[in-house]
Parts: structure tokens; sequence; C-alpha cells
């Protein structure tokens, strides 16, 4: 501002203040416009220092922001800190809490089977008890028995009944020692009795808080089971799924292999006849449609693409036989079945790997007359081995 003033200095030569001279064309500065330059270097000024007073307040906010944002972050790390410890104790009393009920199990278990031991002796005590009852009856009725027998043996008169009398007695003493000796020893089976039952009862009561106690513990438990167990059924379902769809793999592998072994018809072959493959040995694959058709035409015929195996084995007597072998109207191969002598039988095998196309037909025909034996004896092989 200074340099600005500066050069308006020198541009209006000075502040020349002639009341002489009127202003001119703009060469001179007037009073009102040194009062109006004046009033904009005040109004300049006042706003630098409202702006540096701005800027100072902003700075000592900004400070002041800063300082609060340190303090809150101290304190979000301080209760970060708080939180972590306080979930490690929690899990540490988790863990404790599981091992106290694992503790628990065990001694529910032990409990358990105390009580059933308990319940097992009180029962035979029961047994026992009702046994002693039942002799306590039978020598009471004796007891009855003898006294009437006593009265009746008081009105006799003669020593012989005395001497009776006498054994009687002895033997009525004799039923009372062994009534008190059975009184006695009820009276213990009933103590006994009783101090089973008082710690029957006791065991019960501990085990239904021990069982109380178990089940309130057992709940927390229980939810996170439920959530395993969910989680396996998951698995379980997954699996399941797996394995189904392995048993359909399966099942297609074994629709798709086609395997047939047909048995020819046994005759004498002439030269250019078709040998008839109607017998069927085993299948594979073949519907009951495919096999019968396969009988009314005597030849197989592919239904699905791939690589298969063709196995001919063909018996006869005749010298010099020769077959052919046709995928369609194509020849494949020639069999020669030799024999040195008519009289001989031998068995000629062939075997080859060929591709064959839905609609392709395995045909077999007499090149030369021969007779040719069937059934277990000549027999028609073919193999789906790949797609």
């Amino acid at each position: 501002m200074f340099f600005v003033f500066i050069l308006l200095f020198i541009g209006c030569d000075g502040f020349l203040v002639d009341t002489t001279n009127p202003p001119g064309s703009g060469q001179y500065l007037t009073d009102k416009h040194y009062k109006l330059l004046m009033d904009f270097f005040i109004e300049e000024r006042q706003a630098r220092v409202h702006l540096e007073d701005v800027v100072t307040q902003l700075h000592n906010e900004l400070a002041q922001t800063q300082t609060a944002v340190g303090n809150k972050l101290h304190a979000l790390n301080k209760e970060n800190s708080t939180l972590e410890q306080y979930v490690k104790e929690l899990k540490n009393k988790t863990e404790v809490l599981d091992n106290r009920l694992l503790d628990v199990e065990s001694e529910n278990i032990q409990l358990k089977m105390e009580l059933d031991s308990l319940r097992k002796s009180h029962s035979a005590l029961e047994v026992q008890y009702h046994q002693i009852k039942q002799n306590y009856a039978t020598f009471e009725n004796k007891t009855h028995y003898f006294d009437t027998e006593i009265q009746s043996l008081n009105q006799f008169k003669s020593v012989a009944d005395l001497q009776a009398v006498f054994r009687i007695s002895n033997q009525t003493d004799h039923l009372e020692h062994e009534l008190q000796n059975t009184n006695s020893q009820i009276v213990v089976l009933q103590s006994s009795d009783n101090a089973r039952k008082q710690d029957f009862l006791a065991l019960y009561n501990k085990t239904m808080v021990l069982e109380q106690t178990t089940n309130s513990q057992f709940l927390s438990s229980e939810t996170r089971n439920k959530a395993r167990i969910q989680k396996v059924a998951v698995d379980v379902s997954q699996n399941s799924i797996k394995v189904a769809k392995a048993l359909d793999d399966i099942t297609a592998y074994n629709q798709r292999t086609a395997a047939v072994s047909l048995y020819p018809v046994e005759k004498t072959y002439s030269s250019g006849s078709t040998i008839l493959f109607t017998g069927i040995g085993t299948s594979n694959g073949l519907s009951s449609t495919r096999l019968a058709d396969i009988r009314n035409k005597g030849y197989f015929t592919c239904d699905k693409d791939g690589l298969y195996r063709i196995s001919i084995s063909l018996m006869t007597n005749t010298k010099g036989g020769k077959a052919i072998l046709y995928k369609n109207n194509n020849v494949l191969n020639f069999i020669y079945l030799h024999n040195a002598h008519d009289s001989d039988v031998k068995t000629t095998t062939f075997d080859s790997l060929e591709r064959l196309s839905k609609g392709d037909t395995i045909i077999i025909k007499a090149s030369s007359t021969f007779h040719l034996y069937g059934f277990r004896y000549s027999v028609l092989s073919v193999l789906q081995i790949t797609k």
C-alpha cells in the first residue's frame, strides 16, 4: 500500500493545494480525492486488522480442535485397550466355565451311577424285608398252632402225653428264640433301610440341585451346540448331495457302458449268407427292446457313439472255411477257418477295436460254405470301452 501511495504522489506531482489555480484535466489531486483515498487506506487497514484477528482466532480454534481430537483419540485408544482386556477376561471366564461344566458333568454322571447303585440296594433290601415279614408271619402262625396244641395237651394225664408236652414246649421256646432273633434282624434291617432312605433322599436332592445348576449352565452351551449342529447338518446335506451326484455318475456310467455276447444259429452256411446271432448270452446297458431287435435281426446295431471292442470266436469242422466281418457294408477283416482234416474241430478267434457311431451295424457273412457250431462254441462279443 505504501508503494501505491508513492506512485500516486509522484503521478500527481505531490499533494498541492492551490486555490488560485483551478483543477485542470486531471493533473492535480483535489481535497475530495485526498479524503476518499485516506478513507480507503483506513478501511483497508481496518480490514487487514480484522483479517489478522480472524486468522488468529481460526488458528486458536484449530489448535483447540487438534488438542480435543488428540484427547478424544487417546481416550478411544484407552477405551479400546480396556475393551480388549475385558474380552480377554470374558474368554478366560468362558474357559473356566467350560472346565467347570465338564467337572459338573463328570460329577453328575458319577452321582447318577451312585444313585442307580443305591436304588438297586434299596430294591434288594425291600425284597429281603418282605421276605422277613413273610417268615415272621409264618412263625406267628406256627406259634399260634403250638399254643393251641399246648392247651389241648394240658388236658392229658399220662406221662407220655406230658413228655410230648415238654417236647412241644421246648420247640415253642426254640421258635420264640428264633422269632426274637428274626425281630432283631427286622429292626436292624429297618434301621438300615431308613438310613439308606435318608442317603437316597440326600443324594436325590443333591442330584436335583446339580441338574438345575447344570441346566442353567448348559443354556449358553446349548445355543452354541445348536449352531454347530446346524453347521454339521449343512455339511451333511452337502455331503449327501455329493454322494447322490456320485451315485448318479455311477448309474450313468453303468448305463452308458454297453456290452453283449451273442451266439449264432448252428447250421451250415453257404457262401454269401449272413451268420445269424440270435442267442443272447450276457448283456449290460441294453434295454429289452434292443435285445429283442438283435434277436430278430441276428446282428449287432450300435446305439451309442464310442470305441468298441469286437471279439469273435468261431468253431467249425469244415476245412478251409472263411468269413468276412463287415461294418455296415464295409469290410473290416477276413476270418480264416483252417483245418487239416474235415473231421477235426477247430476254434478261430479274432479281436478288433473299432470306432462305431449310432446306427452302425456289425455283420459276419460266410465267404465259403462251412458248418458253424452254435451255443457255447461260437460267440460274438461287443463291448463299449469309451464314448
